[in-house]
């Protein structure tokens, strides 16, 4: 009699279990980050523009994202170094940059590179909560 009360506890816990990731699937299913296109944003001083990127990121879910990285490759897959925050000066400079920014709906991300160079082709890959793997986009100027 206790063994088949072990094997019925042992089926009713394997039930749970599964139940209980369907339910942890189902709720992270939501969970999707869109990034717009990059494209160089409106400056008062035009030859700013083009060593700045804006691209707008959009939360698909209900539940805050945020976005915890932004990684930028030349076409040789070298990192550019960069400056990003979720506002910009009117020269492109990003102001209060930050190493986390959240999402609720949508967030303008804006990238500048450090060296004042002109982004031409490059690959960015935006890191976020959501996954462990980043949206990735290219930018072709």
């Amino acid at each position: 009699m206790a063994a088949l009360a072990a094997i019925f506890s042992g089926i009713c816990a394997f039930l749970s279990y599964q139940l209980s990731k369907k339910i942890r699937d189902e709720l992270k299913s939501d969970e999707k980050i869109i990034v717009n296109k990059a494209v160089h944003p409106d400056l008062i001083n035009h030859d700013h523009r083009n060593s700045v990127l804006v691209c707008a990121v959009f939360n698909k879910s209900k539940r805050k994202a945020h976005i915890k990285r932004v990684v930028v490759l030349n076409p040789d897959g070298k990192p550019i170094d960069v400056t990003w925050s979720k506002q910009a000066s009117d020269l492109g400079n990003p102001e209060l940059p930050c190493q986390l920014i959240g999402v609720v709906d949508t967030e303008n991300i804006y990238i500048r590179r450090n060296d004042g160079e002109w982004f031409h082709s490059v690959s960015i890959a935006i890191y976020h909560s959501f996954s462990n793997i980043p949206e990735t986009i290219n930018f072709e100027g």
